[in-house]
């Protein structure tokens, strides 16, 4: 049996795809590219856009016209939060929620051999039905309401990471409780659940042991693990046992992203101080006014954010900071965007992801008056994305002639690329292709190079 696999949105869903390619490899299966012909298509869907939306269904039915008998699957969180109109598409099989991942693999396989043993071959049946015209009557749906999401799906300990070179990334929470007025994936993904600490660190012991240097702990929103009631371990009891786990080889951790809505600088400040923490943080602040952080439901103002960038800044002056931004709230003025574009100057961010805002049905966002024209939005994003960038070469900079630790993630053109532990894309003159791939390796960085350094080796 052939499995291919197309992977929307966040690392999560990238880290839980990879699960399920494993479950499907332990059972014989070949994994093969999402173009090619497959016996199976899994779709692991996002839906924090509506354009994300679009794409999870593009996808669907490119799939099924590559092979109109293939069995369809779709999963993730449009199939969550849309589950009736994910099975109402004709080239669905099996609409698969969040929380239900790990049964996807056993209950393909029963359909596999059901439709092997019952089915006519694909000619016969994309020439009575059309591609993909018969499987409407046939979708199944298996959704867990958000309510009942409550524990932490175990979906086993992966031990490798195929979408990666050298970087692994490991789920250790799922859910979020914040409610951002613009954000559907609260409704998406549940309330918060937090993975077992013991697991998380066998995990990461498993994979530094496969050449992995450097480990992404993520979640769909990781500053709230270990906090629910009867959580057994907080973030930074967490990164205590992975800075005393013992291994053949070093590594370094990272953590994927941190909200100001859960931490301030007191649990930063503790967070960061843990040996094996790479010197970034994903910050996002979302916004630079009060009055439209407020309206987004993001329990701190901008002064509370700062006062986080400061610590971390006193704590290492290169510590790397990269944030989100959504431009054209529903009522931001411009003064509104003037503070925004106030805090990304005094922030000194190494990267700025810049969005503009688009209305997500059932959120508090989509309901609100005081749209921002398209055009203004347009005009906003530009500016800030101009700053960004100006932001980022100053903050690369500040980082010449200091010696930074790089993991070397590919080669490409002559030179070897990676990233510093603050987070600097780093590039290495390295025409006969000496330098290795997924070593950490020391380095001096030199000047401004394309979008990041240049560097040559201590």
């Amino acid at each position: 049996m052939k499995v291919a696999f197309h992977t929307l949105g966040c690392k999560v869903n990238h880290y839980e795809t990879e699960a399920i390619k494993e479950a499907f490899v332990s059972r014989g299966a070949e994994i093969v590219g999402e173009e090619d012909p497959a016996d199976v298509y899994v779709i692991n869907t996002c839906t924090v856009t509506n354009i994300a939306d679009r794409k999870s269904r593009q996808f669907i039915r490119r799939a099924r016209k590559t092979n109109p008998d293939a069995i369809i699957v779709v999963t993730g969180c449009y199939a969550q939060v849309a589950s009736d109109d994910v099975a109402a598409m004709p080239e669905v099989d099996l609409v698969m929620g969040n929380n239900r991942k790990s049964e996807i693999c056993g209950l393909v396989m029963e359909k596999f051999v059901a439709k092997s043993s019952t089915e006519a071959p694909a000619e016969s049946l994309a020439a009575e039905h059309g591609a993909g015209a018969a499987a409407k009557d046939r979708a199944e749906v298996r959704v867990t309401p958000r309510d009942e999401l409550t524990f932490y799906e175990d979906l086993g300990k992966i031990k490798s990471a195929s979408d990666e070179m050298s970087r692994a990334y490991i789920k250790i929470q799922d859910g979020c409780d914040r409610f951002c007025s613009y954000c559907l994936i609260p409704y998406a993904r549940g309330p918060v659940r937090s993975r077992k600490a013991d697991e998380i660190v066998e995990e990461v012991r498993n994979l530094v042991e496969a050449g992995f240097r450097e480990v992404v702990l993520t979640g769909i929103n990781t500053a709230l693990y270990g906090t629910e009631a009867g959580a057994e371990h907080s973030l930074s009891e967490l990164l205590t046992m992975l800075d005393e786990l013992e291994t053949s080889e070093d590594f370094r951790i990272r953590l994927s992203s941190l909200e100001p809505t859960v931490v301030d600088k007191d649990n930063v400040e503790e967070i960061i101080r843990h040996r094996r923490l790479c010197h970034h943080l994903h910050l996002s602040v979302q916004n630079g006014s009060d009055s439209v952080l407020k309206a987004m439901n993001r329990h701190y103002t901008r002064e509370e954010y700062l006062d986080i960038v400061f610590m971390l800044r006193n704590h290492d002056p290169l510590f790397g900071i990269t944030t989100d931004i959504i431009v054209g709230f529903p009522g931001e003025t411009e003064k509104d965007f003037e503070d925004t574009l106030d805090i990304v100057k005094k922030s000194a961010f190494g990267r700025t992801h810049v969005f503009r805002y688009s209305p997500r049905k059932g959120t508090a966002g989509a309901a609100m008056k005081d749209a921002v024209p398209e055009q203004i939005k347009k005009e906003r994003a530009e500016a800030l994305e101009s700053l960004g960038e100006k932001a980022a070469k100053a903050f690369t900079g500040a980082n010449l002639g200091i010696t930074h630790t790089v993991l070397i993630e590919e080669s490409c053109d002559g030179y070897a690329t990676g990233y510093t532990g603050n987070y600097i894309k780093t590039y290495i003159e390295d025409p006969e292709g000496r330098i290795e791939a997924g070593k950490l390796y020391k380095a001096v960085l030199t000047r401004t190079f394309r979008d990041g350094a240049l560097a040559v080796l201590e």
